[in-house]
């Protein structure tokens, strides 16, 4: 079965991977897509044509490790945080034990905890560190995640009931591709959340671009990639007020404050709520 409650797992829906690859790390096997070339490098994950793996010394994951609720405080504070909470809104709304849930691109994967108890957080990550693994993947058995991208997700069709896309459709080189193949393992109707950057803000005009980014979106533009893929708009939201405060004051980071502006070029983000439409 592609999604269900496993044999070997005590969580619900937890997807199968339709690959034969894997990689160990830490001591944990890591599915791996078939089609991706992985490496085992700093720049993974970050650069977007560079996949697999950063390597941590077990001097820095110990420095991490003692460090990571102060950086975790300092984002829900001043960073970006507030996105996640518009998108717990959405899964209390529309998940409950039998939902077949996928992020893609989940960083350090904290927004597994608003998920329902009792199913599997899936997810696809592009790049992933050392120090992640030994964080989350060593410690919560709930979590089944596979090395890939949303180009090519190593799922079947019809799979998923609700997707998570938090900040990172703006690192991806064929994000329309990438959308259609959240329509191809979605099932119909399901519910799909993403947010993105708007790549013409203030804060870019004034800044520039993360230098990462492939994608400078206007609300515009993505909606109607989404739209041409095959979703429906249901709810959608502009939020983040950039404010200048220098980064090197706030931990690196630029300050972002949940509201709501008018112009769009005031928010820093697109927050979306789609629907699959297809029989």
């Amino acid at each position: 079965m592609p999604a269900g409650h496993s044999p070997t797992s005590p969580f619900n829906q937890r997807l199968a991977w339709t690959t034969t690859r894997t990689i160990e790390v830490c001591g944990i096997t890591i599915p791996v897509s078939e089609s991706l070339a992985v490496s085992r490098s700093g720049e993974a994950g970050w650069d977007s044509y560079v996949a697999g793996i950063r390597p941590n010394s077990g001097l820095k994951s110990a420095v991490k490790t003692v460090l990571w609720p102060l950086r975790r405080a300092s984002e829900n504070i001043l960073g970006h945080q507030f996105l996640q909470y518009t998108l717990a809104r959405w899964i209390k709304k529309y998940a409950n034990d039998r939902t077949a849930f996928l992020e893609c691109g989940p960083g350090d994967m904290s927004l597994r905890r608003f998920l329902p108890k009792q199913i599997a957080y899936n997810a696809i990550e592009f790049g992933l560190s050392e120090f992640q693994v030994r964080r989350v993947l060593a410690r919560d058995p709930r979590v089944n995640l596979v090395l890939g991208t949303i180009e090519a997700i190593p799922l079947e069709d019809n799979t998923v009931d609700m997707v998570a896309c938090v900040e990172m459709m703006q690192h991806v080189p064929d994000v329309d591709k990438g959308l259609r193949e959240l329509v191809r393992v979605c099932k119909p109707g399901a519910k799909v959340m993403i947010t993105v950057a708007n790549g013409h803000c203030v804060k870019v005009k004034t800044k520039g671009a993360n230098k990462h980014f492939v994608h400078l979106f206007t609300e515009a533009d993505f909606r109607g990639r989404a739209e041409r893929a095959g979703f429906k708009v249901l709810e959608h939201e502009q939020t983040g007020k950039w404010v200048p405060v220098p980064q090197s004051l706030i931990g690196g980071h630029s300050m972002h404050l949940p509201i709501h502006s008018k112009a769009e070029e005031d928010n820093c983000y697109f927050v979306y709520l789609l629907e699959v439409q297809k029989t």
